[in-house]
């Protein structure tokens, strides 16, 4: 395929040429065209000629952005249990018995992932004699349901008996790229984060023995490699010494090195959040429904000519405002200790991230003074300073109210609104 890009983009070039030789030159710049439309054409007629490496270096990973180079030792890929395009179990005895090449994508993609598929599209037509199957495996598995990987897999006419698109649980997948095939793999945080960008993971196709043994990784972005991979695939020549994993490093059974494993599950005993950790975000928002339950029975209470019902109400919500306080700073702090991670990013674009945005913004900046304003308005109702208390009441109140309301949609749109 990138063969036919460099077609395109000589011809172009050669169309280009045509037309400014025809502002300065009409009289010539037909000829000329034509000369350089040829030359282009011969250009792209040219064979690719693979020749070894006369001074083969072993392949080198970089397995987290802050990371440096390390070298690329994966020997065998262990168990795993996903789910293809079809919504069918796939195992790696399932997969046993054929050899495969691997590789890693997300449906989001702006530009790499669909190139690389292209790159395997094309591919696979080369090998088609060959019995061999090729899996791409989603990078982004919240996001990728099966239906999403079906959808994508359709566009490359992916045979499910020849190419699987798999998808899963997020800790296993990332253990799989991470530990089995040794490769990058992360999510994209802050500035580095964009729409089509969300993940960075290697373009590289790993080429794994039919008993599950790693026998070779080729890059995708390299014509002269994807060559070499099918004449490997198709037996023509042995896998050649540059693309071999080098012996693994000393590793006491058992034991993974930090370095191996994504940030998420660096730290120890940390393949995801303690569940406790985990329930807070959820445990946030029903405090923050409770509060705004509480604050409008209390405001329905004073209108009803009900001040000690009013009372209570307003202590209670102001109490379960400060446990959503204490519950929110202990999720965040837990956050950051076991994933090293600030927060979870919203995955919307376009107009609905700038809703989300919008709403957040006002939210935390309200959220500072409801504190303040609170503490002084009960101050106020307590020592029975009633003109005073009712006017800072008609200030606290909405923005309370305000606060309370949007901390359940800003929960509802970051954890269970699919990303647009």
């Amino acid at each position: 395929m990138a063969g036919i890009f460099n077609t395109i983009d000589l011809r172009r070039h050669a169309q280009l040429l045509a037309c400014l030789l025809s502002l300065c030159f009409p009289g010539a710049a037909s000829v000329r065209a034509q000369e350089a439309a040829s030359d282009a054409e011969d250009e792209t007629q040219q064979p690719i000629v693979v020749e070894p490496s006369s001074d083969p270096q072993p392949p080198t990973v970089k397995l987290a952005p802050n990371e440096p180079s390390r070298p690329w030792d994966p020997m065998e890929i262990g168990d795993f249990t996903l789910v293809d395009q079809t919504g069918a179990e796939v195992t790696r005895d399932d997969l046993l018995g054929k050899p495969w090449v691997a590789s890693f994508i997300f449906t989001r993609c702006a530009y790499a992932c669909p190139k690389l598929a292209g790159e395997i599209h094309e591919l696979n037509k080369t090998v088609e004699d060959v019995d061999l199957r090729f899996v791409s495996i989603t990078v982004d598995p919240e996001h990728d349901t099966v239906e999403k990987m079906a959808a994508f897999a359709d566009i490359y006419e992916a045979d499910p008996q020849r190419w699987l698109f798999l998808t899963g649980e997020k800790g296993e997948i990332y253990k799989l790229i991470r530990h089995g095939f040794k490769v990058a793999a992360w999510e994209q945080f802050g500035t580095d984060r964009l729409p089509g960008f969300e993940f960075a993971h290697s373009l590289s196709l790993v080429h794994v023995g039919e008993d599950g043994k790693v026998f070779g990784m080729y890059s995708s972005t390299d014509e002269s490699e994807v060559l070499t991979l099918s004449r490997v695939l198709k037996g023509d020549i042995e896998t050649p010494e540059e693309n071999r994993p080098v012996p693994p490093q000393a590793v006491p059974e058992g034991e993974l090195p930090e370095a191996s494993l994504p940030p998420e599950f660096a730290k120890e005993d940390a393949s995801a959040l303690p569940e406790w950790a985990a329930r807070l975000p959820t445990t946030n928002a029903m405090l923050n429904g409770l509060a705004t339950l509480l604050l409008l029975v209390g405001f329905s209470a004073i209108k009803a000519g009900l001040p000690s019902l009013h009372k209570r109400m307003m202590l209670f919500a102001f109490g379960v405002s400060i446990a959503f306080l204490v519950s929110y700073l202990t999720y965040h702090f837990a956050l950051r200790h076991y994933t090293g991670q600030h927060g979870k990013e919203f995955e919307g674009t376009g107009s609905i991230a700038t809703i989300y945005y919008t709403i957040l913004i006002s939210h935390v900046i309200l959220a500072a003074a409801v504190p303040v304003l609170a503490l002084i308005t009960i101050y106020r109702g307590l020592t029975q300073q009633w003109d005073r208390h009712k006017k800072i009441a008609r200030v606290t109140f909405p923005i309370w109210l305000y606060v309370s309301v949007t901390g359940v949609i800003i929960y509802w749109m970051l954890y269970h609104m699919g990303p647009a």
